[in-house]
Parts: C-alpha cells; sequence; structure tokens
C-alpha cells in the first residue's frame, strides 16, 4: 500500500491519490483557479522526492483546508466521502501543516518502504536548518521568491486567516443545519 512519507512521519496516502484524481479531473472547486497546478505537479508529484519551502507549503496547504471546508457537501458528494473520512484528510492536511513548522524547506514522498529510504538518503545530503535558512534569505533566493506565479503565491499568515473564516463558517452552516433538523423533529 502506497504511503506518504512526510519528513519523519508516515500518512495513509489512498486519500491523497483520491483528492489528487479529483483536483484534476475538475471536481474539487479551487480558490484560485490555477492553483491545481500546484497540487498535481507539487505537492501530490508522486515521481520522486517533492520539496517546498514550508511557509509555501503552509499557504496551499491552508487554502486546500480551506476550500474543503468551504465546498464541504460538494466535495462528500464529488469524492463518494462520509463526513469522518473527509474529517480525517483535513487533519492529516493541518497536521503536516504543523509538521512543516519545523523546518524551513519540507521534504516528502509517495511511495513504500524503499521510497521512505531514498527519502531519507536525500534529507541526510541537506545542510542543517541554520544553513538552510541562510540559504534561504540570501538577496538572490527572497527576489525569486517575489517574482514567483501567483499559483505559486506565498503568504501563510493570509491563508491561516482564511483558513480560520472557512473553519467558522462552516461550523456556523452546520449549527444552522443542526437547529433547523431539530424543529422539523419537533413539528412532526
Amino acid at each position: 500500500m502506497e504511503k506518504l512519507y512526510f519528513m519523519d512521519v508516515e500518512f495513509e496516502a489512498d486519500w491523497f491519490v483520491r483528492l489528487d484524481d479529483a483536483i484534476e479531473g475538475g471536481k474539487v472547486k479551487m480558490l484560485f483557479d490555477d492553483s491545481w497546478y500546484w497540487y498535481h505537479y507539487s505537492f501530490f508529484g508522486r515521481d520522486s522526492v517533492c520539496s517546498e519551502e514550508s511557509d509555501a507549503l503552509r499557504t496551499h496547504l491552508l487554502n486546500l483546508v480551506a476550500l474543503l471546508y468551504r465546498h464541504y457537501d460538494e466535495v462528500l458528494e464529488n469524492l463518494n466521502l462520509k463526513s469522518d473520512a473527509l474529517q480525517r484528510v483535513i487533519d492529516d492536511l493541518l497536521r503536516i501543516v504543523e509538521l512543516s513548522r519545523q523546518c524551513s524547506v519540507c521534504l516528502w514522498i509517495y511511495g513504500d518502504e524503499s521510497c521512505k529510504e531514498w527519502l531519507a538518503e536525500r534529507r541526510a545530503l541537506l545542510p542543517d536548518e541554520a544553513q538552510m535558512r541562510a540559504f534561504i534569505e540570501l538577496p538572490h533566493h527572497q527576489r525569486s521568491r517575489k517574482e514567483r506565479l501567483h499559483y505559486r503565491h506565498i503568504d501563510d499568515k493570509a491563508a491561516l486567516a482564511r483558513f480560520r473564516n472557512e473553519l467558522a463558517a462552516f461550523n456556523k452552516r452546520r449549527k444552522i443545519d443542526t437547529k433547523n433538523q431539530q424543529r422539523q423533529a419537533s413539528d412532526s
């Protein structure tokens, strides 16, 4: 069974594959029209080791969770998921967001135990965290970050705010639905 190995943590990958297929097939609405490109080729890329600066990864994954909450019922229907399964997807994405805070650059891979070993070999070749941060702060690297295409935009603070707003709206919708169901039950 294929797994996602994110740094030193293992996740079940079946829902990643299903979500990628749904995004690629247009079954999941995106917050930004061409952001599917980053998800399909950068996050869900199953051809080799994937990597991204942690703040960029957080930006995209928080945006993904926000859109899952915004279109919750549609996602359930289009992916043929039950609510608890979608919540596990969201929980895994949020766990990856939290794990990404531990380092400036994150690496992950999809596959089996041999892929996990390959990821560990690649990680061992990297400089330590202080050196990695020093590299990221070099002027040429900062310039390239500012020149990213809009679908690769980095703003994890805005993404966190968007996620919190969508979660609050989702909770409000659920509360209203529950009240309406209770009223209907009492009217019967």
